[in-house]
């Protein structure tokens, strides 16, 4: 039997997958409902509409899909620079649909309120978890500049650039050429 906490998870769960596949707009509450096999009070029970749902799929699942990666390496051992980007390159498989949030960004920040601004929250809270590991990288001389918090916006703007090519070509390598080349060129900073 499932419990209330597992119900829950299991919509957030196939709501962000549903809405990451293909956007806020094409989700379906319907579809949701189906692949979690649930009824239609069982999502009423924990959230009032769709948008509700969508709201706490994305400020709940991002952080453990994604949020989480990004800690491991914060709370890792050095090289944090060499870290980073191997884990980066284990991102591939979610490289081809894109980036959730930036997904979620184009399709819906410019359309409401809310939506703008968690995923303004979620994006600022990867630009400052980047610059937090660039800090490490440069306390462990693997890395020299003056301004960290340029440089995090500059990384995670060309992560945002490695994904969005392998969206569209869903070239692996292209991909990982993108991540490498990124890390050299902050690395030959100093």
């Amino acid at each position: 039997m499932k419990t209330k906490k597992d119900t829950k998870d299991l919509l957030l769960e196939i709501t962000f997958d549903e809405v990451y596949t293909y956007g806020y707009q094409g989700a379906s509450v319907l579809k949701i409902l189906e692949k979690a096999g649930l009824n239609k009070g069982s999502l009423y029970h924990y959230f009032k509409n769709k948008k509700e749902l969508v709201l706490a799929a994305i400020d709940i699942k991002s952080e453990e899909i994604f949020g989480q990666r990004y800690k491991d390496i914060l709370n890792g051992n050095a090289p944090y620079l060499e870290s980073f980007e191997k884990m980066l390159i284990t991102m591939y498989e979610f490289a081809p649909r894109g980036c959730p949030l930036a997904n979620l960004i184009q399709e819906m920040s410019n359309n409401d309120e809310e939506f703008d601004i968690l995923l303004k929250n979620k994006y600022q809270a990867l630009e400052n978890i980047i610059e937090e590991i660039l800090k490490k990288a440069v306390e462990n001389n693997e890395l020299t500049t003056s301004n960290i918090s340029d440089l995090s916006l500059f990384v995670l703007s060309g992560i945002e650039g490695a994904i969005l090519s392998a969206k569209t070509f869903k070239d692996k390598q292209m991909f990982e050429k993108n991540i490498h080349y990124l890390f050299k060129s902050i690395q030959n900073l100093g």
